[in-house]
């Protein structure tokens, strides 16, 4: 399939993208269609509209919006996007357009792009998404904090990692403080990302079983990864904060480290300015069995099947923010990853500004992809019910098998027909 459709027919197709985006980037995200509207030489007019969710948008793809929009565009996580085009044949492909020679992007701009950034948007040999936003899984951890403790290098292992915690913790217990006791070490975080990095940094493999078509986390390396856990949570070297955020826990050591997301970095360091924080911070990944990873997350560009002149106008004007100064722009509004060594070029004053940023830069050759299908959509979140589950102090130690079987049982049901 090549593109045959003339651009000289575009002029005056009005082109409607949805994104979950709000705040900063929802505004640099109309200035951007603004200018793309004014200046792009085929006559295509954009208009861009935030949904303030991804879940608010999917239930407006699927179920319509309100007033009866519909979008041609969207930005959407991968898992989305994916079960919209094997669910729902709703989703345009782009390996043709990424490929012409006119119209798509250069060899040399798609080579630049770290390969894992576009894994998440593959199956089946079709290209359905292009990566908007990139973020990974890392910990965010106190260097000045564990110089204090007796620890100058970061941990390596798993043992490691236990060591310094518990360390910390003692810390807080033993200072004129009560007010922390119970806090330092790890600052326990359920979302399924960090649930599935643990998982995988213990040794979890091929969890999707695309034979037939279930995920399986009910292995050895998932009740090893939950038992490490749960020991920390048991020996008090890792707490449950009351406030969902982890800023200022950080900020004020209640955690030598937390799981975080490279999209945290500029919020951390806006909180740590604020409580007036003179301490040294950086990111590590997990500590795998093998090597160390992290976990790519984040948001991608799709286009809704429609029109052949509607498809081919959204086209270009996802091609156009692909360049790297629409992609400097909009990391500065919202952080994460620069797509290739072009966007970053062009943000030296951000990784001035953010020196952790840089080393965050640093942990992409080691990044691994969720599993890569529609299933993961609503898996993700059965997964992070059965690993808080888990790693309450509640919960029999005892009863993590049972978690684990009644969680593969459960998502067998649940991600029937995704």
């Amino acid at each position: 399939m090549t593109p045959t459709l003339a651009v000289e027919s575009l002029r005056g197709v009005e082109v409607h993208v949805w994104y979950p985006w709000v705040g900063t980037l929802d505004e640099v995200m109309g200035r951007l269609a603004e200018q793309f509207t004014r200046d792009n030489p085929w006559g295509i007019r954009v208009h861009v509209r935030s949904a303030g969710s991804s879940m608010v948008l999917a239930d407006w793809v699927e179920s319509g919006q309100p007033d009866g929009e519909t979008p041609h565009g969207v930005v959407a996580p991968p898992a989305t996007l994916l079960t919209w085009h094997l669910r729902d044949g709703r989703m345009r492909p782009l390996n043709d357009w990424l490929n012409d020679g006119e119209l798509g992007l250069s060899e040399a701009r798609r080579a630049e792009i770290p390969l894992v950034f576009w894994q998440s948007d593959q199956v089946d040999g079709w290209q359905i998404g292009l990566p908007a936003q990139r973020s990974a899984t890392v910990l965010v951890y106190n260097l000045t904090w564990a110089a204090e403790l007796g620890f100058h290098a970061p941990p390596q292992t798993p043992e490691e990692w236990r060591e310094q915690a518990c360390a910390a913790a003692a810390a807080n217990r033993r200072d004129a403080d009560r007010t922390n006791d119970g806090t330092g070490g790890w600052l326990v975080n359920t979302d399924p990302l960090a649930a599935l990095t643990w998982m995988r940094a213990f040794g979890l493999r091929h969890e999707w079983d695309a034979s037939t078509e279930r995920l399986r986390f009910n292995q050895p390396a998932a009740l090893a990864a939950w038992t490490f856990l749960r020991d920390l949570v048991d020996s008090g070297c890792a707490w449950v904060g009351r406030d969902p955020s982890p800023y200022a826990y950080f900020a004020q050591r209640r955690a030598l480290f937390y799981s975080g997301e490279v999209l945290d970095l500029a919020f951390q360091q806006q909180v740590m300015r604020r409580q007036e924080s003179v301490d040294v911070w950086t990111v590590r990944p997990y500590p795998g069995q093998d090597k160390p990873l992290v976990m790519i997350s984040g948001l991608s560009y799709g286009i809704l099947r429609t029109t052949p002149q509607t498809e081919l106008a959204t086209w270009l004007f996802i091609r156009w923010l692909m360049e790297p100064a629409q992609q400097a722009a909009l990391v500065r509004a919202g952080g994460g990853y620069p797509m290739g060594p072009s966007t970053a070029a062009l943000l030296e004053d951000y990784r001035a500004s953010l020196p952790v940023w840089n080393e965050a830069l640093g942990l992409i050759p080691i990044a691994q992809i969720p599993p890569n299908t529609p299933a993961w959509r609503q898996a993700q979140w059965v997964l992070q019910d059965a690993f808080a589950q888990a790693l309450q102090g509640t919960t029999p130690r005892e009863s993590l098998p049972a978690i684990l079987e009644e969680l593969d049982a459960t998502l067998a049901e649940v991600v029937q027909g995704f």
